[in-house]
């Protein structure tokens, strides 16, 4: 099949409504006053190093919630609730935070709970690495919580698109394919923040002086920016000039792992005070891959203690991960369906359109244009820059796009036998035509208009959906399952424990050729 970006018609994507789709989801557990907790993770919820649905994230009250992959989108919403309900009845006097943005943080930096894995090897490893990762870009900053959407084509779709068959498949042509993809994925993470963000206000106490921003004061604990859209996608969130300088991106997989290993491999100056083990793995400019911070990431599953580079040189891709979603507060999981089949039409449009090489010009337009959403994607009149570098209107723009993927969601509708994707295409529409229905708008209105508290609104929320979710039933074949998981992860920890003996820093085998 020919890919071209002139070519309106839409092929039978019968065999791509069955993609793998899969979440990780983190969340804050915090006390009833909307203090981040600072109690260990729960022993009933077993190990934060070896659970394989709840782990723990950057602080040990923050929650990492993984689903199974699935073949549905439908499959992995309904999972994920059912680690939400298992979860939340396993919490003493906490409930989950349902925003991004994170909870009353204490005073000082130090005071905020690293994640905690036990005495092995590689538990301590994941606690030291997250030590760096506060001292490299403070403790605040890494409670902001968010959302990654793992997604891959099935095989049988792969097929089609490649023409050839499933075991004729080269690991660098599906390479290709994924890359192509993060290519036009990264061309639209603009209209991705705007219609998904959801992080245009926070806590006094996650930016104690917040001067160097245009942020505005809401009554006495509130701070917010008039028309962002996401706040963790921006400077004070997932964004680092130093990483913005690497020389990573995704013209070939060769390149993006070259630049990649550099990263990894790499001593920069200004980590190099805080040392080495046991403040930070190492004084690189990422201490590991999971450092580098990017809208979408391409994946490949490690084996055994593999490093992940190794794993894409050895493999190729596998998957990609979408990274730029903020926790959605309408929903108790955080997670609104719709926006995760927004993305996957995204995706299948950016796979059946030309991709072109992202050259240093188009890389800092892109840059710009995601920058002036993040803080003024619900300005009335705000343009963007256009292939030429010419101003256009983005709301425009935007709907143009939206409206473009109508020939992908008829089709995908036309195979499901439903209207689930021209649904989203008119939820999506509709927050083209008013930014007010956004879901940054929507928060804002709420904290505006209802004269709420961030703080408050958290509180409100978390309550709510803990009582939501414990009026709801657990199947007792998925009960049994979570609870076999713990008993399992506590028993596969110690063993890790007690065989554990020599200590090791991995580096990339790759990088050092």
């Amino acid at each position: 099949m020919n890919r071209s970006a002139k070519t309106p018609v839409c092929p039978n994507l019968r065999h791509a409504v069955k993609a793998k789709h899969g979440l990780e989801k983190e969340s804050m557990r915090i006390f009833f006053d909307g203090r981040i907790a600072t109690t260990p993770h729960p022993e009933s919820l077993g190990s934060s190093l070896t659970n394989h649905f709840i782990k723990t994230d950057f602080s040990e009250p923050q929650l990492e919630f993984a689903t199974n992959p699935r073949p549905r989108i439908e499959a992995i919403v309904r999972e994920l609730q059912d680690l939400h309900i298992f979860t939340s009845r396993h919490l003493k006097e906490e409930w989950i935070w349902p925003f991004s943005m994170p909870p009353i943080l204490p005073k000082e930096d130090k005071d905020i709970p690293l994640g905690q894995y036990g005495h092995s090897f590689s538990g301590e490893w994941k606690t030291v690495y997250r030590n760096g990762l506060g001292l490299r870009y403070g403790r605040r900053m890494q409670t902001i919580s968010g959302v990654h959407y793992n997604f891959s084509f099935s095989n049988l779709f792969l097929k089609q698109i490649l023409g050839k068959e499933i075991q004729a498949f080269k690991k660098e042509e599906i390479s290709e394919l994924y890359l192509s993809v993060t290519r036009n994925f990264m061309r639209r993470v603009p209209e991705i923040l705007y219609l998904t963000g959801a992080t245009p206000v926070f806590d006094e106490t996650f930016l104690p002086v917040p001067s160097d921003f245009p942020f505005v004061k809401h009554k006495e604990h509130t701070y917010y920016a008039p028309y962002a859209t996401s706040l963790r996608m921006s400077e004070i969130g997932y964004t680092s000039k130093v990483q913005d300088e690497l020389p990573i991106n995704y013209n070939s997989l060769k390149e993006y792992i070259d630049g990649m290993c550099y990263a990894v491999s790499t001593p920069y100056s200004k980590y190099q005070p805080f040392g080495g083990i046991p403040n930070q793995l190492n004084d690189h400019y990422l201490q590991i891959e999971n450092e580098f911070y990017s809208p979408i990431r391409p994946k490949q599953i490690p084996k055994n203690d593999e490093r992940p580079l190794d794993a894409l040189q050895s493999r190729g891709i596998q998957y990609i991960e979408i990274r730029c979603l903020d926790l959605q507060p309408e929903s108790p999981t955080g997670i609104h369906k719709p926006s995760l089949g927004y993305i996957q039409m995204v995706l299948l449009d950016g796979l059946l359109k030309e991709s072109k090489s992202i050259d240093q010009k188009e890389r800092l337009r892109i840059r710009e244009n995601t920058k002036r959403i993040i803080w003024e994607g619900r300005k009335p009149g705000l343009k963007v820059l256009d292939d030429d570098g010419e101003e256009e209107d983005f709301l425009t723009r935007g709907k143009e796009f939206t409206q473009s993927l109508l020939p992908i969601a008829q089709e995908l509708d036309r195979h499901t036998g439903k209207r689930f994707y021209q649904e989203i295409l008119n939820i999506m529409n509709k927050r083209w035509e008013d930014p007010k229905y956004t879901p940054s708008g929507k928060l804002m209105d709420r904290i505006i208009n209802e004269g709420w508290e961030f703080r408050d609104l958290g509180i409100h929320l978390a309550k709510e959906n803990y009582r939501n979710q414990s009026q709801m039933e657990l199947t007792p074949g998925k009960f049994n399952m979570f609870v076999k998981e713990v008993q399992k992860s506590l028993a596969e920890k110690e063993k890790i424990e007690e065989s554990e003996k020599v200590r090791k820093n991995p580096t990339a085998r790759i990088c050092n050729h």
